[in-house]
Parts: structure tokens; C-alpha cells; sequence
């Protein structure tokens, strides 16, 4: 029997653009990319699944990720679920002047290695 070894990579980009344009008041919270590393669930490495998450991430006027909304799912729950984990724990994003929430959206793609 031939042993295989997989490795995941997921890489997550902030799109320079805001989810939702109606929470945008200015462009310098829109002028961040951001990539962020993201665990790839190991038993979906393992059962070869792949996938690409767009994620809405609510960043607070402090510029720390609150919150996260799988805006198109990549059909599996672990893939979302660790690619929304992952965004609400980074950091980096640039405070808000104007003392707002703003949402991003983010994608993120899970591919398998050979």
C-alpha cells in the first residue's frame, strides 16, 4: 500500500471592498488587504474535501474582528466554520475614525496539495 500524504493550504484574502456598502461611511477601512492562515479541518484534508467560503466579518471601530457570516458556503460545515474561526481571531484591520462597525467580505479557498 503507497502512503500518501495530503497537505491542505486555505488562504483567506479581506477583499478591498465592503460586504455591504451601506455600512461604509469612508474608504480607509476598505483600503486594508489582509491574508490570513487558516487551519484546513483535518478530517475534511483527510476526506479530500475542498472548497472556497465567502465570509461577512464585522470588524468594530477598534479595528478587532466581532463577528462572522458565511455569505456562500462551501458546501461543507467544518470548511466554513474554520475559515469564520480563523477571521474572527485576526488582527490588524485599521481602527474606524468614525467610531463604527464596518463589514468585509473575505474568501476563503481550501485546495489539497499532492
Amino acid at each position: 500500500m503507497k502512503a500518501e500524504f495530503l497537505t491542505g493550504i486555505c488562504a483567506v484574502l479581506l477583499v478591498a471592498a465592503p460586504y455591504n456598502a451601506a455600512t461604509t461611511k469612508t474608504a480607509d477601512a476598505a483600503s486594508s488587504v489582509q491574508t490570513i492562515a487558516v487551519d484546513y479541518p483535518v478530517r475534511a484534508l483527510r476526506e479530500r474535501r475542498q472548497g472556497t467560503v465567502i465570509i461577512a466579518l464585522t470588524v468594530g471601530p477598534d479595528g478587532r474582528p466581532k463577528s462572522c457570516a458565511i455569505a456562500s458556503s462551501s458546501g461543507h460545515a467544518d470548511l466554513d466554520r474554520a475559515a469564520c474561526t480563523n477571521a474572527v481571531r485576526a488582527t490588524g484591520f485599521p481602527p474606524l475614525a468614525d467610531g463604527s462597525d464596518r463589514t468585509f467580505t473575505q474568501k476563503a479557498e481550501f485546495r489539497i496539495e499532492e
